[in-house]
């Protein structure tokens, strides 16, 4: 699951770009009840609930559609209340050089914000240009190295699959306008499959999982940055992912994965 995924109210957890040996992902719709987990005193939430629903369709061949919404409630010290809801659409090709992308933020059911974003990589060792479509549009460009967060996911499970334990990539997708991030990810030691719904549960036995946790920083901070943003998760060969911590420095959250459709898969004609 990519950062955008898990920012954007800020999600998206979550290479090189798949070939036929390469990690496949599983179209499925997954929802996830949210709710603090640690909370830094001094802050002036008291609490915070809510859901977050993610579903991915689509093949290598006629590229990824993501759609996601992420909707919290926030319980001020002092203020009272405020529903933020996040939803995302998305579609990136197959062969990770085209990514477009709308958003929308509602607060309290009032439109706050909605963006469109298009961008487009002539090669993928080239830079690529964007726009982005909001109350004033603006141009872009991204580095050659950038990748797009549905390649960064595969990256990330075919490195799981090799053993690989660490990797740092500049991933674009979105969530902070025009700039990309620095990923810096650490893969643990392979394991079995837990916090699935129990109707998954035996279904999904034997697949691999691997506990992950993704720090984002800005590409051209110093090496001792916070990081902006951190994420951890399970994540299975087939890009599912369960036991969610959503870390926004001064409070984080944690997601159960309550409930899981496993959607038809697209084969390549």
């Amino acid at each position: 699951m990519n950062r955008l995924l898990l920012s954007s109210a800020s999600f998206s957890l979550f290479l090189t770009l798949a070939s036929a040996q390469a990690a496949t992902l599983a179209p499925h719709r997954a929802f996830y009840d949210l709710e603090i987990k640690r909370l830094e005193h001094g802050n002036n939430i008291s609490t915070i609930k809510g859901r977050l629903a993610y579903e991915i369709t689509g093949s290598s061949c006629d590229g990824y559609a993501v759609s996601y919404r992420i909707a919290n409630r926030i319980i001020y010290v002092e203020g009272g209340s405020q529903v933020i809801d996040t939803r995302m659409i998305s579609w990136e090709s197959g062969n990770g050089l085209e990514l477009d992308l709308t958003q929308k933020q509602f607060v309290d059911a009032k439109l706050n914000s909605e963006s469109r974003i298009k961008v487009r990589k002539d090669g993928a060792d080239k830079a690529g240009k964007g726009e982005i479509a909001a109350t004033e549009s603006k141009q872009f460009e991204i580095m050659a190295t950038a990748i797009f967060p549905t390649q960064y996911q595969l990256k990330l499970i075919d490195a799981a699959n090799k053993g690989e334990v660490r990797d740092s990539s500049i991933v674009y997708e979105g969530s902070e306008d025009e700039k990309s991030m620095k990923a810096i990810s650490f893969i643990g030691t392979k394991r079995p499959v837990s916090g699935l719904p129990t109707q998954q549960a035996d279904e999904l036995s034997d697949v691999t999982a691997w506990p992950v946790s993704i720090s984002y920083f800005p590409v051209e901070g110093a090496a001792d940055d916070t990081p902006q943003y951190q994420a951890s998760f399970l994540m299975l060969d087939n890009g599912i992912s369960t036991e969610l911590v959503l870390d926004y420095g001064s409070y984080a959250l944690s997601g159960k994965l309550t409930r899981l459709e496993l959607l038809k898969t697209e084969s390549c004609k």
